[in-house]
């Protein structure tokens, strides 16, 4: 196997890992919720599940970040690979190449998405117990 799909092999783990904290965001925001919906007076206690919330959706961001360097680095190496001259599977690392960098693109909106849905889902549970 050559090096530059090394990176690439490590993003099954981090899909598992993104997949866990997913879980548990959705979770916590399903608890969030429900506290909100009982009329729980102690908005403390819904405070500070909103920032365990936060917590998790910073790791996501986090985990979707690992993924995008992995991306980056397997692309790039990918393409030296390409510039070998000892180089014979050109179409292959070509394809390859197509697929890393639209791995590397979603995985660029995925992390805005989620920096965007910390900011929006923050915003609406604060202002539901004020």
């Amino acid at each position: 196997m050559e090096d530059w799909v090394i990176p690439l092999t490590l993003m099954p783990g981090l899909g598992m890992m993104i997949l866990s904290t997913s879980n548990l965001s959705t979770a916590t925001s399903n608890e969030i919720t429900s506290l909100i919906e009982g009329r729980m007076s102690e908005t403390t206690l819904i405070e500070q599940k909103i920032k365990q919330l936060f917590l998790l959706n910073v790791a996501n961001v986090c985990l979707y970040i690992g993924i995008l360097v992995f991306g980056v680095a397997g692309l790039i190496d990918g393409i030296f690979s390409l510039q070998s001259p000892m180089h014979d599977g050109t179409f292959r690392t070509i394809l390859l190449i197509v697929g890393i960098s639209s791995l590397v693109l979603a995985t660029i909106f995925l992390v805005i998405f989620s920096v965007r849905k910390v900011k929006i889902k923050r915003n609406q549970y604060l202002s539901k117990i004020k």
